[in-house]
């Protein structure tokens, strides 16, 4: 089989380091590339990216030297929105597209409220919406001198989703998986998973991972089978179209 690259994007907060174990979980063909981005990782020192133009750029250019196969996309809550705007400006650059692409635990980009002050809301009202997500242990949310190291990241992101807004552009072809958790308040209503199909004119399928907001983390193995399988169903498709050619 045809090797293909699996770019991650990650939550608000969080970097390459979350999918740091998923490649031994992997077939041999399918090559996972975790996105790093400022502020976090190896890219500690670099400040955090508050606008979704430059993370665009940037992002492309990390991307750019993966690009010469075929290539699928996953992004987990915020990283469902990078993974989409991802895949919108390589095909702008290249006009190349995903394989498949998937979106976990995001509100589709039609359903999405302004929330523009992040920058500057209390410290404590972002405490409150980490504790509220339910992704940070109470010892982290309890350490000031560690707080203080995450809060440039964590308002930095919760900008851009409190402020992305869906343009006005042909959906993607891509086939398009959207899982969302059962006890994650972003499931309901279940529109707001459920919208995520006008983002893409391939196959759609929406499913459920018992779970929080974090399923990801509580259900990681079902979530990476689930990923490999849809991928695979995209490339046997695929192989039997081209076998009849």
């Amino acid at each position: 089989m045809e090797r293909i690259t699996l770019f991650c994007a990650p939550h608000a907060g969080a970097g390459a380091a979350t999918f740091r174990d998923w490649q031994r979980h992997l077939p041999a063909w399918l090559e996972l590339v975790a996105l790093q981005l400022p502020g976090r990782g190896a890219k500690y020192a670099i400040p955090p990216i508050r606008d979704w133009n430059t993370l665009r750029t940037v992002l492309l250019d990390q991307v750019t030297p993966k690009l010469a196969g075929p290539f699928a996309i996953f992004g987990h809550s915020m990283g469902a929105l990078i993974g989409l705007e991802l895949a919108h400006a390589i095909r702008s650059r290249y006009g190349l597209e995903p394989i498949w692409l998937g979106a976990s635990a995001c509100t589709a980009p039609s359903r999405r409220s302004l929330e523009s002050d992040w920058l500057t809301r209390p410290r404590e009202t972002v405490i409150e919406r980490l504790r509220m997500l339910g992704g940070t242990s109470e010892e982290v949310l309890r350490d000031s001198s560690l707080l203080d190291a995450l809060l440039p990241v964590l308002r930095a992101d919760f900008h851009l989703c409190g402020t992305y807004e869906s343009e006005p552009r042909a959906p993607l072809s891509a086939p398009l998986l959207v899982l969302g958790g059962t006890a994650d308040e972003v499931s309901s209503p279940r529109e707001n998973l459920s919208a995520w199909s006008r983002e893409a004119s391939g196959d759609f399928q929406l499913e459920m991972v018992d779970g929080g907001h974090f399923f990801i983390e509580a259900n990681r193995q079902a979530v990476i089978r689930r990923i490999v399988e849809a991928i695979a169903d995209v490339v046997a498709r695929v192989n039997a179209v081209s076998s009849m050619i």
